[in-house]
This record gives C-alpha cells, structure tokens and sequence, in this order.
C-alpha cells in the first residue's frame, strides 16, 4: 500500500474531504477520533499527503510530484509531526512553540504547510493551551490534523476548534477482505478481527510471531494459576512480556470470561480460550471479573510512573490468584 493511500473503510470520511476540498469548505483543524488499530493514523497521514500533492490524480496524491517525493523519501519541508519523544511521555509545550515558529515561516513549497499531532492527548496542560491560541488564529493555508483515541482527555476549548471525525471499524465483511491478503494461509483472518473487537490493524497486530507467542505464554500461566501454582514463580516467566500487551491482553480475556459466564459462546471475541474463559467465570464468578478488570485499568495508569517490572508482575499475579480463590 503506498503510504499516501487511505484505507477500504475510510472512504465514507474521504469522500466528504474530497466535497469539502473542492469547496474551499475542509476546516482548518481536524480531530480523528476512535478505538487504536483502525488506521486513523493512516488516515491522517493520506490527507496531509493530498493537502501538500501538487499534482492530484482524481482523489489521490500523484505519488510523483516534487512533494510526494519529499514524502517517500520520508521528509517534507512543509509537514510537521508533533508526538511524545518516547511512549508514555507527553508533547511539551516547547515543542507545540517549536512548531508555532515553523508555522509562521513561509512554505517552502509555495502550498499549504501541514501539522500532524498524535496521540493529542499526550498534550500536557500548557502544550494544550499554547496550541489553542495557534487554532484560535491560524496562519494562512495552514492545516492541523490531530489524531485521538481518548479525546475525552482533551480540553473541551482545544476539541471546540476542532471538526471531530469519528472513525468507525468497518463491517466484518470488510475487515476480513482487507487482512485476509496480509496472512498466512493457516490463519484465520475472522477469528483475528472478531478478537481485535473489528478492529483491522488490531487483528494484524495479533497475527504476529510475537503476539502469538505473548498469548500462549501467558496462557500457560494463567491455567497454572488456575491450578494453584505459586504466582511468584510464574511471574518470572512474564518477565520478558511488554506489561501495557500483557495487562491489555490479560483484560480482553477478563472481558470474554465475563461474556462467556453471560452470553454462552456466541458472546465471545475471542474464541482460541474458550476452555480457560469458563474455568475462570467457574471460579472468579461476575462480581470478580468486573472488579479485576477495573484493577487492570487501574494498573495501566501505574505504568507511566515506570514501576518495577519484577515488584509489577508479582503483584498482578498475587491479586489474579486471590480472586481465584487460591489464597
């Protein structure tokens, strides 16, 4: 896929840029907003493409212009990305000033000047409120596209100036057609989606060596706590597992045991632990899920103060076997 190409299940979206574009109407700062893992990214990235083409082709960047050159050959004088300088940690209001300064310089391509920011929640307070008086005046033939996925922690000031965009999954008929092409035959891209929540990009994450090998591992664990293992000994064996993959898939499995106990089998998402879902509903019971999974969301917090994984992980498995009721 060429990297200035939106995605099957954005084109709804597209087609109204495109109505917007041809008349003069497209807004000067966007909000895309939505679950992780439906390309909104992507998305983004395909409008700043076309925004800085010179040479459109029908609704598409050219891919051959000076700019969309710039573009492959990964820079471009006129578009800038504002994101955290590492996972978990936020944009500055620095950067946001470092960028206001690019902003109000001319374009080097005589076209629009364009400014990605993602996640926009990772804003800081002051970030927030130094970009708001960059959108409340804007300099001439000036786009900003921001990228969300909890824009419920944006300042509403800052979404107000915004045009939000919600970006839904496709059906599953179209998330399937689209991961398909991307798997090995031995992969089932309906079971992957359905798991993903239809998320497309969630499912191909899935697929990997890597998660595949996280799922089996700590399914393995989890049916030794089940037994009645020592948590401490089986936290050793998660110690090579990133926590925020390990804590998001420990609450998707929560999540389908509780739909499991409710809804039967045909409530699930993920159909590959069935087996463990109704031993963990048989013993944690509805009340249990739902306040482990709260727990969960809790811990994910804790991981931005860079806790000690071995402390982390002894602990998490502690409460897992407590609710399993092997005190």
């Amino acid at each position: 896929m060429k990297p200035f190409q939106s995605m099957p299940w954005h084109a709804l979206i597209w087609r109204q840029w495109q109505q917007q574009i041809q008349e003069r109407q497209l807004p000067h700062a966007l909000l895309l907003t939505g679950l992780p893992g439906l390309g909104k990214r992507t998305l983004a990235r395909a409008l700043a493409y076309f925004v800085l083409c010179t040479n459109h082709q029908g609704q598409q960047s050219c891919g051959h212009c000076r700019s969309c050159h710039f573009i492959e050959a990964g820079f471009h004088p006129d578009l800038l990305t504002l994101e955290p300088e590492a996972e978990g940690k936020a944009i500055r209001v620095d950067q946001v000033r470092e960028m206001t300064t690019q902003m109000q310089k001319s374009s080097q391509q005589g076209g629009y000047k364009v400014v990605l920011i993602w996640p926009a929640e990772a804003l800081n307070i002051n970030a927030a409120n130094a970009l708001l008086k960059t959108l409340e005046e804007p300099e001439p033939q000036t786009q900003f596209i921001l990228v969300s996925d909890q824009p419920s922690s944006l300042p509403a000031t800052l979404r107000s100036r915004c045009q939000i965009w919600p970006v839904a999954p496709p059906s599953l008929e179209e998330g399937e057609a689209w991961l398909k092409p991307q798997l090995s035959e031995e992969q089932q891209p309906l079971v992957l989606l359905k798991a993903a929540g239809g998320r497309p990009l969630a499912a191909l994450k899935l697929a990997t060596p890597e998660a595949e090998e996280r799922r089996h591992l700590l399914g393995q664990v989890m049916e030794s706590l089940v037994r009645g293992v020592n948590p401490i000994e089986q936290a050793v064996k998660l110690k090579a597992l990133a926590l925020p993959a390990l804590l998001t898939s420990l609450q998707s499995w929560l999540a389908d045991s509780l739909r499991y106990g409710l809804l039967g089998k045909e409530g699930v998402q993920d159909v590959r632990q069935l087996s463990l879902y109704r031993q963990l509903y048989e013993l944690m019971g509805q009340r249990s899920l739902l306040n482990l999974e709260k727990e969960l969301q809790a811990m994910h917090h804790q991981l931005h103060t860079n806790p000690n994984v071995d402390l982390f992980l002894e602990s998490l498995l502690i409460r897992l076997t407590q609710e399993l009721h092997h005190e």
